[in-house]
């Protein structure tokens, strides 16, 4: 159990950088339906993001959560900055706004499950 624990924080920041970067990959390819269906546009930015806002939370679980979403929201726009200079790729405030309402329920999530269940949050997100 022990191993587990010392694995645990540097697994939880791998398993954002991966997730951060397949975001920006598809975030910057041409046409993303070549590599994942294309349902929903902004509910699968909402979704992208509320696991992104759990995914950050687990990586980064010392940061308040104001400074989680602020690091999601820097991103967001980042790359939403960046596709405006990739056609046929555009620049979307409703994406931005989807991914923002994403990364906040997910932020949310986690802190109605901190206070629901604190001894499993204590456990999954103690410092290493």
């Amino acid at each position: 159990m022990q191993s587990i624990v010392r694995f645990w924080r540097p697994l939880c920041l791998c398993q954002f950088a991966v997730l951060l970067l397949i975001y920006t990959f598809l975030s910057l390819t041409s046409s993303p339906g070549d590599h994942v269906p294309v349902y929903n546009d902004k509910v699968m930015h909402f979704v992208g993001y509320l696991v992104a806002g759990i995914s950050i939370t687990f990586a980064l679980p010392n940061l308040p959560g104001w400074q989680r979403l602020l690091i999601l929201v820097a991103y967001s726009s980042g790359i939403e900055v960046a596709q405006h200079f990739m056609p046929p790729r555009t620049f979307s405030w409703l994406d931005i706004l989807a991914n923002v309402t994403g990364a906040a329920t997910g932020l949310l999530l986690i802190e109605l499950a901190r206070r629901l269940a604190p001894r499993w949050s204590q456990t999954l997100l103690q410092n290493s």
